[in-house]
Order: C-alpha cells, then sequence, then structure tokens
C-alpha cells in the first residue's frame, strides 16, 4: 500500500505522507465507540435556568454584548443536496404522470402523498413568485402545468434548467416569504436573527460562514442585497467566509482496504466531515462565539423565544467564565488557601461536572491545585439541549474516558456499538439532544485564544461508507465539531424549549409552523 500512496503522493490535494498514511490506517481499523455511562438528565448533567435568574443573566450578557465580544459561527458549507434528493427520486418516479394519475395511488404510495403535498402547498413556498416569473418567460400556464405536467413543475426547482435549487448552496435557498413579498434565504435569516442579540454600542454585528469555495461568489452577490431588509439598514455588519480546508481531506479506501482511485486515476479524496470546521474556528480569533447550523432559522414572528434563550445562554457562560478566571488568578498565584480550594472543588463538581480523581485528597497541596487549575482552564462551552423528540443528532451522556475520568459529552449514533445491548440501552433512554445551539468562550483567563486542537479527542474519529457508482467507499471522518472536537472542553447543558429549534433537512420542512409566517 505504501507503494501506492508514494505513486500518487505529488497529485493528492494532500501533500503530507505521514497524515495520509495515519487516514489509511485509522480507516482499516474503523470506528472508535465511546462508553456511555448513562444519559444527562435534569438535575444530571442537565440544568434548567430558574426564572428568577432570568434578568441577572440577560444584564451580564448585555454588558459584553455592547462591548464587541460576541461573534457567530456558522457552518454553511453545505449544498441543498439533501434537502431535495427525496423531492429528485419521487419526480423520476412520477415523469410521466399527471395530477390525477398522481392522486390515483396516494393511499399507498409516500412518494406520491409527498409530491402532493408539495403541489397543494406551493405557493407557501418563498421561492414561488421566482418559479412563477420563471413559467411566465417561458409562457407556460402554471395552472396547466400543475394539472397535466405536475412533475415537470417540480423539477424547475431543483434542476440546472431552472431555479437549481439542487446545486445551490443551503445558505442561499430561500426559506422563508413574507407579506411584504421579500423572501428571504437562510443566510439573510440569519443576520435578522443575529440583529436581535449581537450588536455592539455601535451596532456593529460579526458574523462568519464557513462555505465551499465554489459558492464564495453566490454569497458576495447575496451580501450585496443586505440593504434591500429594512430591518438590517441600522446594523454595520462584519461578515467574513472561510472554507474547510482542503489539507483535512480524508483519502478514500476500497472494500478491500486498497487506495480507491477515481475516473482520472487518481486517488479520491473526500471532505472529512464537521470536525474539519476546529480549525475554521480556531482561527477566528474569537471571544465569546455563538455556533448554530445554516438550516436552523425561523421566521421573524417567532424569534422572540430563539433570542431570549441565545442571550440567556450566553449571560451564563459569561458569569461562569468569570468565576472560572477568578479561581484561574487564584490557583496560579498560590493563593488559595483551604477554605478558597473546598469552595473551588464544590463549583467544579457541582456546576462544571468536573469528577475529581480517586486519591484527590491524599494528593499534596500542590497536586490538587494543579488539577484543578487545568481542568478549570479550558475553553468552555454551554450547550442548549431540546426534549428528545426522535429528531437525529447528537445527545448528552455522561461517557468514560479512556483515562477512566467521568465527564460530559454530546454523542452523536455512528459513535455507539449499537451490537453492545447495554449501550444501545442507554442511548436509546436519552432524553434530551443537542441541536447545534452552542455558545463558546474561547480566550482564556489572560485573554488569549486557546488552540482548541489541544482539547480534541483524536480517537473520536468516524468512518463513513459510501457509494461511488457500484463500488463501495470508505472514508474518515475527523471528530465532529461538537462532540470529538470539543471533548474536553468545560461543558454544561441547558434545556430550551423546543420552539427554538427549527431544522429544514428536506423541503416539506419549509411547511412547518417555525417557517410559514
Amino acid at each position: 500500500m505504501e507503494g501506492i500512496l508514494n505513486n500518487f503522493i505529488v497529485s493528492s490535494t494532500i501533500n503530507n505522507n505521514e497524515i495520509i498514511q495515519s487516514q489509511i490506517e485509522k480507516i482499516i481499523k474503523g470506528s472508535n465507540f465511546v462508553e456511555l455511562v448513562r444519559p444527562a438528565t435534569i438535575g444530571d448533567g442537565i440544568i434548567k435556568i430558574d426564572e428568577s435568574q432570568e434578568n441577572i443573566l440577560s444584564e451580564i450578557y448585555n454588558s459584553a454584548r455592547l462591548t464587541g465580544r460576541i461573534k457567530k459561527f456558522i457552518p454553511a458549507s453545505g449544498a441543498a443536496t439533501r434537502m431535495f434528493s427525496r423531492l429528485l427520486s419521487a419526480i423520476d418516479k412520477f415523469k410521466d404522470h399527471n395530477l390525477e394519475t398522481i392522486l390515483n395511488t396516494i393511499e399507498f404510495d409516500k412518494d406520491a402523498s409527498y409530491i402532493i403535498n408539495i403541489i397543494n402547498n406551493i405557493d407557501k413556498f418563498a421561492f414561488y413568485d421566482e418559479l412563477i416569473k420563471l413559467l411566465l418567460s417561458r409562457n407556460i400556464n402554471f395552472e396547466d402545468v400543475k394539472i397535466n405536467n405536475p412533475v415537470y413543475l417540480l423539477s424547475l426547482i431543483v434542476n440546472s434548467d431552472g431555479l437549481n435549487y439542487y446545486n445551490k448552496p443551503k445558505g442561499l435557498i430561500k426559506f422563508h416569504k413574507y407579506t411584504n413579498n421579500k423572501s428571504r434565504t437562510a443566510f439573510i435569516e440569519h443576520l435578522i436573527e443575529s440583529s436581535f442579540y449581537q450588536a455592539d454600542f455601535n451596532n456593529s454585528i460579526f458574523v462568519h460562514f464557513t462555505i465551499s469555495e465554489k459558492h464564495y461568489e453566490l454569497f458576495q452577490q447575496e451580501v450585496k442585497t443586505i440593504s434591500e431588509f429594512e430591518k438590517l439598514r441600522d446594523f454595520s455588519f462584519n461578515i467574513s467566509f472561510s472554507f474547510q480546508s482542503k489539507q483535512t481531506d480524508s483519502i478514500t479506501l476500497n472494500e478491500n482496504n486498497q487506495i480507491f482511485i477515481d475516473e482520472f486515476g487518481n486517488p479520491l479524496f473526500r471532505p472529512s466531515g464537521h470536525g474539519a470546521l476546529l480549525e475554521n474556528l480556531n482561527q477566528i480569533n474569537g471571544d465569546i462565539v455563538f455556533i448554530k447550523n445554516i438550516d436552523n432559522i425561523c421566521v421573524e414572528k417567532l424569534l422572540p423565544i430563539t433570542v431570549k434563550y441565545k442571550i440567556l445562554l450566553g449571560g451564563l457562560l459569561i458569569l461562569i467564565q468569570k468565576k472560572i478566571f477568578e479561581y484561574l488568578r487564584i490557583l496560579e498565584n498560590k493563593s488559595d488557601d483551604s477554605f478558597i480550594r473546598d469552595e473551588i472543588i464544590k463549583f467544579c463538581s457541582r456546576l462544571l461536572n468536573i469528577n475529581l480523581p480517586n486519591g484527590f485528597f491524599k494528593c499534596d497541596i500542590e497536586k490538587q491545585r494543579d488539577f484543578l487549575f487545568n481542568r478549570l482552564n479550558r475553553p468552555i462551552r454551554v450547550c442548549g439541549v431540546v426534549k428528545n423528540q426522535g429528531e437525529p443528532g447528537g445527545a448528552p451522556f455522561w461517557v468514560k474516558r479512556p483515562n477512566n475520568q467521568i465527564d460530559l459529552q454530546i454523542v452523536e449514533q455512528p459513535q455507539i456499538d449499537f451490537s453492545n445491548q447495554e449501550q444501545k440501552l442507554i442511548f436509546n433512554n436519552s432524553t434530551h439532544f443537542n441541536p447545534v445551539d452552542i455558545v463558546a468562550g474561547i480566550k482564556d483567563f489572560k485573554g488569549r485564544n486557546f488552540d482548541l486542537f489541544k482539547f480534541r479527542d483524536e480517537d473520536s474519529f468516524m468512518i463513513v461508507n459510501k457509494k461511488v457508482g457500484k463500488e463501495n467507499i470508505k472514508s474518515l471522518e475527523l471528530p465532529g465539531l461538537w462532540n470529538g472536537g470539543m471533548a474536553d472542553w468545560i461543558s454544561i447543558f441547558v434545556e430550551v424549549p423546543k420552539e427554538t429549534f427549527n431544522p429544514v433537512k428536506e423541503i416539506t420542512d419549509l411547511l412547518k409552523i417555525g417557517h410559514i409566517e
């Protein structure tokens, strides 16, 4: 295998032989599973913010906001391929049918029901007006095509000879339709959301998007439309973009663990998942950073509950961070007496979910101090978690780490060994899941940015299996950004209302209450 590797190394997107060899070894070895101890629950790893605390947390947050400490980090590199994949499949299935024949199969064919649902509600989609204009430009009557060739109508949404939504980035899909005839993309809606809780004393707002390099010009065009939205005119947006580094791409192997060679005779490299974005987060020089997926956004009238909990999560992080910094200075200066040390220990165990190692109290003072300092001097994240409703995604668990330390982690399904019935039962008994609603503190107590790579669990990588044509392939995904990528962060989980979670995984999600004005 090394011989094959050496033959192709010069032409690959990754030019570090050692990195590729390490990737190959990990792919052959397979995924490492985590060891779940129990689900995090209310009172055991998940907290609820008491109503009496809301005002003070809001005041703490707003003080930090005005000084310009707040940034937002949005992974937005994905195309809308998955969002429209089921629609494409249904279009192919019913390409020779009119509306009546599709209706005749609706009772026993879920794809028929899916198409009829979209057709019956097509005027509710934000891209409806754009679709009508396209039909008019081709002298096609909407009602006629809807009845006689509904599949062609739907194909104009996704295909390159129409709106080409299948190939556009999800951030530039028109998500929401408003009564003033101004439709908004997910990109614009994130800026609207940010305007309610991010602006500093100059009304400046910093938002960073990670995007695909091939979509950069499209996003730049969307930036030029910001002034069209009255809600955004009073703010100065500092919008930045970064790309997922090609240097993080993974080599691909076939079923026989040989390097997979593409149609051009080169080794195939694939993006290594959202864990690769840790590098992007590491480079934005952030302080307090909100992290949220591009597709988790609601219409403006429903924003108040989302904004409220953004502020509360941010206020809680800043409050905890302030106390941690105070204790770190005490520990660094060795000015802690037994009373203060007991206070720090209680703070670590009761609020930060840091368990003391066996024999801690038998250690001398210096070792106790070193342990407390090292466990406190880490990046912090406060994660909103929603009651489990069967949505896909990571969930909060108590996990046993390789050093036998038990701590809180976000765990995703591919990290679980479902052949182990005990682990399967623990995972299925989770009460909450993480909708990627995170606020992160990534500066240390001396105002320096942490090197986030030092707090990643390198062994929590995952192996993904795909098909290229008829061939099965497998590649490496780096430790996920919010699970393995943040494995050694201080983690606080807070229950937030389900109304704060409005993901768009497929086109029909845009017909749910969170997306209708």
